[in-house]
């Protein structure tokens, strides 16, 4: 999968200067991505920074293309309310039309300033069949200011190609796989995370602390990818490694071995508990802080971070390890002082870990920061929030 490599900002940027120019015509850019978290990146980051939005000009039959709008310099009525939709057409390879969605909302209502920027929140999912022929296909992006009666037409290609066998991707390289999961959300490539998750499995499968964030990582890529799913089960050598995968995504395996489910089926409503503490809506152990880190550079997205912000009120959980008598035994310590130390010694591994990824990852920050400002967050949260975002400016 080829990715451009250039940003959105650039275009933002260039939109923006021109902007600042007296204009009296509706503006925008087309967004076509892979990103199903784009909106996140858009919305829970602070007006004052620039949004990565990362497009691409391939996909693959089965894979979810997002396509949406972003305007500006739109008119206004008599009380501030704007009125634009906006409405997508693709071209086959052939020119035939391939399919046609019109008049999504993009901005309706009052607004504060139309020289701002607006992403819409309709997005089209556009996934292309097995059957449907492989070529470059264009797509007409129409924005319709409805107040000021005037258009803006986009245009931009796709180009639908055939998805290569995942062992064409085959890893060897230590560094690279570990550099390439560690930016993954800035240069996504699901085409090969079947190879990466194998090889994760064979380096790592033993080590549970290193594995077990590395299997949350590829269960949020598959879970937004399921064009991927078929060539799972591609490979009979890797069953048990499939099998514990396709088991925490909740899929049928056609290749499963009853005479495996005593090998791995002991150890797996355990590990799903931790794999998404997200359902139960509380962290329980350290090790679900690296899952949830581990999704986020999966994705890039908002809620992984959110969680772990909400996460910071285990700060009241405090002093807690010392006042467990540990040398009783656990057998003799109530299951609940056992867990509020477990809570404190998470509490003190969260914040060591948000310093350090707001730090490393500028996208972090920005959530954090835009948290602060926006979010419904507790006195606690909001406060430790806070401690947390200083050490990172004091650094």
């Amino acid at each position: 999968m080829q990715i451009k490599r250039h940003l959105l900002q650039t275009a933002l940027s260039l939109l923006f200067i021109a902007l600042s120019l007296p204009c009296f015509a509706i503006d925008g850019i087309l967004v076509q991505t892979i990103d199903y978290t784009v909106r996140q990146k858009w919305v829970c980051t602070n007006s004052s920074s620039v949004a990565i939005i990362r497009t691409t000009d391939t996909v693959f039959p089965g894979q979810t293309l997002y396509i949406t709008a972003i305007a500006c310099d739109y008119q206004v009525d008599k009380k501030g309310c704007a009125d634009v939709v906006y409405s997508v057409r693709v071209l086959s390879p052939d020119n035939s039309v391939y399919t046609v969605i019109d008049s999504l909302p993009l901005i309706r209502g009052k607004v504060q300033d139309p020289r701002h920027f607006q992403m819409s929140n309709a997005f089209v999912n556009l996934s292309f069949e097995e059957n449907d022929p492989l070529g470059t296909y264009q797509i007409e992006l129409l924005i319709i200011d409805k107040i000021a009666n005037k258009t803006k037409r986009l245009e931009s290609k796709v180009e639908l190609k055939e998805l290569p066998p995942y062992n064409h991707y085959l890893i060897t390289d230590t560094n690279d796989f570990e550099q390439r999961i560690y930016l993954y959300y800035l240069n996504p490539h699901p085409e090969r995370i079947i190879a990466d998750y194998l090889y994760a499995y064979q380096k790592y499968g033993d080590d549970e602390n290193a594995f077990i964030p590395l299997l949350g990582f590829m269960v949020e890529v598959f879970q937004h990818n399921r064009f991927l799913y078929p060539q799972l089960f591609e490979n009979p050598k890797d069953t048990i490694a499939i099998y514990l995968l396709t088991n925490c995504l909740g899929i049928e395996n056609p290749t499963f071995d009853p005479s495996m489910d005593e090998e791995v089926s002991s150890v797996l409503d355990e590990l799903k508990a931790t794999l998404f503490p997200e359902r139960e809506g509380t962290i329980t152990s350290p090790v679900q802080l690296d899952v949830l880190w581990a999704k986020f550079m999966a994705s890039g997205g908002y809620e992984p971070v959110k969680m772990l912000i909400q996460t910071l009120d285990y700060a009241k959980y405090k002093g807690s390890f010392k006042k467990v008598k540990w040398a009783d035994g656990l057998d003799k310590i109530p299951e609940k002082k056992i867990q509020n130390a477990i809570n404190e010694l998470t509490y003190n591994a969260l914040t060591w870990s948000m310093r350090s990824n707001c730090e490393q990852h500028p996208l972090v920050l920005q959530y954090c920061q835009w948290a602060l400002e926006n979010e419904k967050l507790s006195g606690l949260q909001r406060k430790e929030l806070k401690k947390v975002l200083s050490s990172v400016a004091s650094n």
